[in-house]
């Protein structure tokens, strides 16, 4: 399933092209290395890949040998997703002037190991942690394969204070790694999202990305008060969790969904058609199953056993039933 959510930020980590290859062989691996996991985090969702400082056309891979020169001889999927994707020399102006005002007021730096203490500037990954995206790095050494990597951060604050902190940058070089990084970028955003559940329609699909969603769900979402939207986030969390297990078993008959019931018989005998709802292609299905948000709200869903899908199609005032009108 694609992202269809934010776009998300890579940047180049000029620190992993410090070490070329031997060969081109080896430069070309590692390069199509770092490539196919970018693609494999992107799931077809939109992303840049932006390098700070010289463009990657002129990185050396191997001695003599630069990354225009693999994309004249790369195959045609590879070198079009770089093409498609690599296309800024500078924090973009979408991050806004405050931000790339607090990247030019700072230096992030990495240590070259721990016996000599030598600060290294780590320009890219310290885009990357400002732009709260990924660092994507040529593995040519064991440090640039991990998912995390910490930096020491100076910057000046508005009242031009020196500040000094400890971070750490999300880092890709491989396709192995691509499950990891992706579970963190699916937490930020359901963190992200929980804080400020305003922006629900145009990241529910990024955030709850085993979960379908009716054709009403985000006009009865902008109807409910703003306190409430955080329970409804936390909830569609547990419901996309439980999904998303149940497409990974093939050994489970249903989803395990805590807290969720049928209506009982009689109610369905009466109310059934207050159950009805556009699904996402905007038919008309019955969502009988349904989760309590507090006293006064349900979350209103069906289970599709193929293609394992839950789908909400309700989320609102808890419906009448036989014994609540």
């Amino acid at each position: 399933m694609g992202n269809q959510g934010a776009k998300l930020w890579f940047v180049f980590n000029e620190l992993s092209a410090r070490h070329r290859a031997d060969s081109r062989i080896e430069g070309r691996r590692r390069l199509d290395r770092m490539l196919s996991a970018v693609a494999g985090v992107m799931r077809g969702g939109p992303a840049e890949l932006v390098s700070i400082g010289d463009p990657l056309w002129t990185c050396e891979l191997a001695t003599g040998w630069t990354v225009a020169d693999w994309i004249a001889s790369t195959e045609p999927e590879l070198r079009g997703l770089l093409l498609g994707i690599a296309t800024k020399t500078e924090l973009p102006t979408e991050a806004g002037d405050a931000l790339r005002n607090r990247f030019h007021l700072s230096e992030f730096h990495l240590s070259e190991g721990v016996e000599s203490q030598r600060p290294l500037e780590a320009r890219g990954l310290g885009a990357a942690y400002l732009l709260n995206g990924i660092g994507a790095s040529l593995p040519s050494e064991p440090r640039w394969k991990q998912t995390r990597i910490a930096l020491r951060h100076l910057w000046l604050d508005d009242e031009g204070r020196g500040r000094d902190a400890v971070v750490e940058a999300l880092n890709l070089a491989e396709p192995g790694k691509v499950a990891e990084v992706s579970g963190t970028l699916l937490q930020r955003s359901r963190g992200a999202l929980a804080d400020d559940p305003t922006d629900f329609a145009t990241r529910r699909n990024e955030c709850f990305p085993h979960l379908r969603f009716g054709g009403a769900v985000d006009d009865q979402i902008a109807k409910l008060p703003r306190p409430l939207l955080r329970r409804v986030v936390l909830k569609l969390i547990v419901l996309d969790d439980a999904c998303r297990e149940w497409r990974q078993d093939a050994t489970m008959p249903s989803p395990q969904l805590t807290g969720c019931r049928p209506e009982s018989e009689p109610t369905m005998q009466r109310y059934g058609h207050r159950r009805a709802f556009p699904d996402h292609e905007g038919r008309d299905r019955t969502f009988e199953l349904h989760v309590s948000v507090g006293q006064r709200h349900r979350i209103h869903l069906r289970v599709i056993p193929q293609p394992r899908v839950i789908e909400v199609g309700y989320i609102g005032r808890h419906l009448p039933t036989v014994r609540h009108r």
